[in-house]
């Protein structure tokens, strides 16, 4: 399950803890730029994480709204492994439910 991580600057912790838990591979976007607006999510995605303390707010809209339109999770998350497993939980109970 290939994963996109839009946010943050130092995101190996995460990208390593999405591989183990089987969400790999791991895309970084690190959410600074604007002209990352203008970028679509790969076609591989199945699984969006955004960090939503080192995002452009636009940014984070725009990927939620395409992200929705291709029918893919999105997990918001802090820079927190924490609060990224119980999204991830929640995720995983989602798409076994259905």
């Amino acid at each position: 399950m290939s994963t996109l991580i839009v946010g943050g600057d130092r995101v190996n912790t995460y990208k390593d803890f999405l591989l183990a838990q089987g969400f790999g591979p791991v895309q970084h976007w690190n959410g600074r730029k604007k002209s990352l607006c203008h970028r679509t999510i790969p076609v591989s995605t199945r699984l969006v994480v955004i960090m939503v303390d080192q995002i452009n707010h636009r940014l984070a809209i725009k990927m939620r709204r395409d992200a929705e339109e291709l029918d893919l999770p999105v997990v918001f998350s802090r820079r927190s492994i924490g609060q990224l497993d119980q999204a991830i939980a929640r995720v995983r109970n989602h798409v076994s439910l259905q």
